[in-house]
């Protein structure tokens, strides 16, 4: 790989795009806590996203042999990055967050930084391979939410902290269903036969996994650019997303039954304990509960406040929402992965929507430029 390549690689490895969604906990965590949305954020922001990012190179060391059958497009079984450089940047990453956490806030930001590393690291390394994984995740966004609040009232973030944290955990259950069993040999690629149970029944791993061909109706037809049928033949948007449907640089293995399902924006992955339409359904319902919630954050707000948070609460649930409706009709690994990199996505008007409700829509509709950048640099950075 030359050198012009290799910040690209990097930039893979971390899923930079998804770092955007990060200083919106600091900023939702500062607002609801009754902070000052000041200069002062800047120390705790670069700080989680070193950490965040660093759990995400950390998550390709851990996962390098998996990501060869499952995702080998990532930077590790590509070989553009090697796993001792991998886990080399997740240590220096690791190691700069909480320095920064000690030089920006002394030991009060250690306090929270350092269990908050110790989530992410576990998260990796230990628990996504356990029931507890959706919940450790979810604790970690949490956490992030409450170093925003600082020297506030630290009580008072508990709820934007907790809503964030659901969204969370729900979406890490939802993406362990973003890859799922190779075709049987006996079924040809693209092949209807190739379609095994799947939960619902209806959809099966050749229809859009990673390490199959693009998704066949009963015809055998795909639409364009590997876009599975059904879609309206529309081109995908992302590159990564025609790679997801058309199994380009794929080995046509894909996970053996019973193992752990590759990652998501989160760092996500784990062992399915239930279908992929039970997940969807889950996350939805776990999104309208934190929308209630926002909405009943900004009772105590000014009449303006109040009318920002339900509008953007209201956007929350349309830009995850989308993706989880359509996960839920047509569970296929191709949909699945696009709902997960939406909502978390999503996760920047919630933090707008928060923020509004503690009383700062005008901070809140000023983070919510970050949505549309997210989503624009997605197109060239896999979030997933």
């Amino acid at each position: 790989m030359s050198l012009r390549d290799r910040p690209g690689a990097y930039a893979r490895l971390v899923r930079m795009p998804a770092g955007l969604t990060v200083p919106g906990d600091i900023l939702a965590g500062a607002a609801a806590g009754g902070a000052a949305i000041s200069p002062r954020l800047l120390g705790p922001v670069a700080s989680s996203l070193c950490l965040y990012w660093g759990g995400m190179a950390l998550n390709d060391y851990v996962d390098r042999s998996v990501d060869a059958e499952e995702r080998p497009e990532r930077p590790v079984p590509a070989g553009d990055i090697s796993p001792g450089a991998a886990l080399g940047t997740a240590v220096v990453l690791t190691a700069s967050g909480l320095g920064l956490a000690v030089l920006g806030e002394g030991r009060r930001g250690l306090a929270i930084a350092l269990p908050l590393t110790v989530a992410v690291w576990a998260y990796d390394t230990v628990a996504k391979d356990h029931a507890a994984g959706p919940l450790v995740m979810g604790a970690a966004r949490g956490l992030d939410v409450l170093r925003g609040a600082g020297a506030g009232r630290p009580a008072a973030a508990l709820p934007a902290a907790l809503a964030l944290a659901l969204h969370t955990a729900s979406v890490t259950a939802l993406s362990r269903h973003e890859t799922v069993p190779a075709p049987t040999p006996s079924a040809g690629v693209g092949d209807p036969r190739s379609r095994g149970a799947w939960s619902g029944g209806d959809a099966g791993p050749g229809d859009g996994a990673i390490g199959s061909a693009p998704a066949a109706d009963a015809s055998g037809a795909t639409g364009p650019s590997g876009a599975p049928a059904g879609s309206g033949g529309r081109e995908t948007e992302e590159p990564w997303e025609e790679c997801l449907a058309a199994g380009a640089g794929s080995t046509g293995r894909g996970r053996e039954p019973g193992r752990r399902a590759a990652d998501s924006p989160t760092g996500i992955s784990g062992r399915p304990s239930g279908g992929p339409r039970a997940a969807a359904v889950g996350s939805m319902a776990a999104a309208g509960v934190v929308g209630c919630t926002v909405v009943l954050a900004a009772g105590g707000a000014g009449r303006r406040d109040r009318a920002v948070a339900s509008a953007l609460a209201a956007g929350f649930l349309t830009a995850a929402g989308r993706g989880q409706l359509a996960a839920l009709r047509k569970p296929t690994p191709y949909h699945v992965r696009r709902a997960v990199a939406a909502a978390i996505h999503a996760m920047v008007p919630l933090q707008s929507a928060l923020m509004a409700a503690a009383g700062r829509s005008g901070a809140g509709l000023a983070l919510l430029a970050a949505y549309p950048l997210t989503r624009r640099l997605s197109r060239k950075v896999s979030p997933t």
